[in-house]
């Protein structure tokens, strides 16, 4: 009987919704800024990086922690190798679409983005 539990709910832990893997992000301001987000997930617990140009055209990676959970996700970082550091802050959703959406806070203002998981080359 035990056994057969830990298999069932093995079974609708692996059927729920993740969002580990590497996301190709656009950031939505006056035009769309192409961004990188890669994301780890274990359990409810998030971690990842998100690498995006500056404005002097460098590009700045991040180091994001935060949560998924029922769909929503929130992440947090600091920035720290930039002219202003600075602490940004994510909230999305997973839509049923598979796509992530939502928006990003930083010392320049709130931005909305959108995000696409990139397939799994063979």
């Amino acid at each position: 009987m035990k056994t057969l539990l830990a298999a069932l709910a093995a079974a609708v832990l692996a059927a729920e919704p993740t969002v580990t893997g590497t996301w190709n992000m656009g950031l939505q301001g006056d035009h769309v800024i192409p961004t990188a987000l890669v994301l780890k997930q274990d359990g409810r617990t998030v971690t990842g990086t998100i690498a995006m140009p500056t404005q002097n055209g460098q590009r700045i990676e991040v180091k994001l922690s935060g949560e998924f959970v029922d769909g929503a996700i929130t992440l947090s970082g600091e920035v720290e190798n930039a002219k202003v550091p600075s602490t940004l802050e994510m909230k999305g959703t997973l839509k049923d679409d598979g796509t992530l959406e939502g928006t990003l806070k930083s010392h320049h203002g709130t931005m909305g983005w959108t995000a696409e998981r990139l397939k799994t080359r063979k």
